[in-house]
């Protein structure tokens, strides 16, 4: 009859003092890395959904030169351009931000649109729409610090 190490061991353990106690090293590991892994799909998987959603969206930044006031027939032609996000005015009212998607629009389309209404606009720049966002929270945060 050959020696069966599992029918002893109580007993073994028993005598040397073994004690289990606490969790053991596999599950500790395994704990450890599922908190790591969620908490860093927590932090990114945000922000990849947000760069996957923006990632072709441009801002357009114009500025009209002969009124001092936007015509209410621009905006709401720009807006009917399919691919055309959002519109927004300054504080002003002299500068005009239209985001839009330049997969479907280029800026020549919103251009034209100007031209075909004689007014005299200025692009004055041409940015992708997450970098000008960044921009405007540094300014937000510069003017909010003495």
């Amino acid at each position: 009859m050959s020696y069966d190490p599992e029918k002893y061991r109580k007993k073994r353990e028993k005598v040397l003092g073994i004690k289990k106690r606490g969790v053991g090293f596999g599950t500790l590991a395994t704990l450890v890395s599922l908190v790591i892994v969620t908490v860093l799909s927590i932090v990114t998987i945000p922000q990849a959904i947000s760069y996957m959603a923006t990632r072709h969206l441009d801002d357009a930044i114009f500025k009209l030169e002969s009124n001092p006031a936007w015509p209410k027939s621009i905006i709401t032609g720009i807006n009917a351009i399919d691919g055309v996000k959002t519109i927004a005015n300054d504080t002003h009212n002299t500068r005009l931000v239209v985001t839009y998607d330049r997969r479907m629009v280029k800026l020549s389309n919103i251009t034209a649109l100007f031209d075909r209404q004689n007014l005299n606009v200025t692009l004055l720049n041409q940015v992708n729409h997450r970098q000008h966002q960044n921009t405007l929270k540094k300014e937000e945060k510069d003017l909010a610090t003495p």
